[in-house]
């Protein structure tokens, strides 16, 4: 009885065994049956398919190609400022309708969709016309579908050209642009168009040094001088503000406070000696300062902050000659001083006229140098005031 029910088990497990076998033989069949359908319809549709050509009936010129154009952006940045370079790395979403590539589902076993490598076939020639572009695309593939729609979504990486005003640098806003059309065929061979008004930002990565604060796309139809036909691009908009923080930190606080640091200048006595080290250190931590700022703004860039520095290097250039022209004085007159005292001490009855006028002459330099101290103080802090308020201000 034993024996039995073994035999009964080995025939189940046997039985078992053969059937996901067969179920794997078939499947492997049914796969390989359909990579032979494809690889059938991918010679038929190629067969005589001539991808230079734009997309036609039957090879004989057909009507125009509407190309739908979509953008999605995942990053941007800034690569070098100075030499105002920047760089974008998004997805293109292209799609267009090639009668060529047309099939009947029901021939080729229900295959109603295709991936076929895009240098196989023919693609719109979008190119970005901004100066000193650099276009990567990073896929090489579409997807064409039975009706002939043929999609394409390539990740692209542009490097190109974006004026900047630093005029508020570091609290500036930019505005890019980017513009894409068709590089050899007008608008009777290809029309583009946008199924989406704006830039699709749902992959958006934020940027470390720039927010994105508005985004647009305008569909323009321009003729040119050169040529009678019309074409069409569309222009995408960034609008940028500036991450500011840290420019704050290490460029407007040192500027704010070495500005703090001439006022205290005019402040000091004119025939203080220790006005004119100051002084000198002032200049030399200005002139790095703007050393650190010409590194960051182009050499074409005009900045407040720029404008700024220069004033200050000239007030302070004029603060440490008053300094020196002030300890001169003061150095020339003092022995005169303790002659004439010596002599007061002596000769109380004597004639004292030469003592007389030139004391007052002494003390009067001194007091219209404190006096050109005060004026100095005065015009350097409106304008320092002025200046601050400028610059802080288009930061709010």
């Amino acid at each position: 009885m034993e024996s039995v029910k073994n035999s009964r088990k080995l025939v189940m497990f046997s039985c078992c065994f053969l059937l996901i076998n067969i179920y794997v033989l078939v499947g492997a069949q049914d796969g390989a049956h359909k990579y032979v359908w494809q690889t059938k319809l991918l010679n038929d549709l190629l067969a005589n398919y001539h991808k230079g050509v734009p997309p036609s009936l039957n090879g004989s010129p057909g009507p125009a190609v509407t190309v739908d154009l979509r953008f999605s952006l995942v990053n941007f940045d800034f690569i070098d400022e100075a030499n105002e370079v920047a760089t974008v790395y998004g997805w293109f979403y292209q799609a267009w309708n090639d009668p060529r590539l047309m099939w009947d589902p029901a021939s080729y076993n229900g295959t109603d969709v295709m991936k076929i490598n895009a240098n196989d076939v023919w693609l719109p020639d979008i190119e970005m016309f901004n100066t000193g572009t650099v276009v990567q695309n990073l896929d090489s593939d579409v997807m064409v579908y039975s009706t002939g729609m043929v999609h394409r979504v390539p990740s692209v990486q542009i490097t190109f050209i974006c004026r900047m005003d630093f005029k508020f640098f570091p609290y500036d806003n930019q505005v890019c642009q980017l513009k894409f059309g068709s590089w050899h065929y007008h608008a009777d061979v290809i029309i583009l168009t946008q199924s989406i008004d704006d830039i699709d930002l749902s992959s958006h990565e934020r940027s470390r040094n720039f927010e994105l604060t508005n985004t647009s796309a305008k569909r323009n139809v321009m003729k040119y001088e050169c040529c009678p036909e019309k074409y069409i691009d569309i222009t995408y908009t960034l609008h940028l503000k500036r991450v500011s923080s840290a420019y704050s930190v290490k460029l407007v606080l040192p500027a704010a406070l070495t500005g703090f640091l001439i006022l205290a200048t005019f402040l000091l006595p004119p025939a203080s000696y220790e006005k004119i080290t100051l002084c000198g250190l002032i200049f030399i931590a200005l002139l790095l300062q703007l050393i650190y700022l010409h590194d960051i703004v182009p050499a074409s860039g005009d900045t407040i902050l720029g404008d700024y520095f220069a004033f200050a290097l000239f007030i302070d250039f004029f603060a440490t000659i008053i300094a020196a022209v002030s300890y001169n004085v003061h150095v020339r007159s003092s022995p005169k001083m303790q002659q004439h005292s010596s002599i007061m001490m002596k000769e109380m009855e004597g004639d004292d006229r030469d003592l007389r006028m030139k004391m007052p002459q002494n003390q009067s330099k001194i007091g219209f140098l404190r006096y050109l101290d005060f004026v100095c103080f005065v015009i350097f802090g409106i304008v320092f005031i002025v200046g601050m308020a400028i610059i802080l201000g288009r930061r709010g």
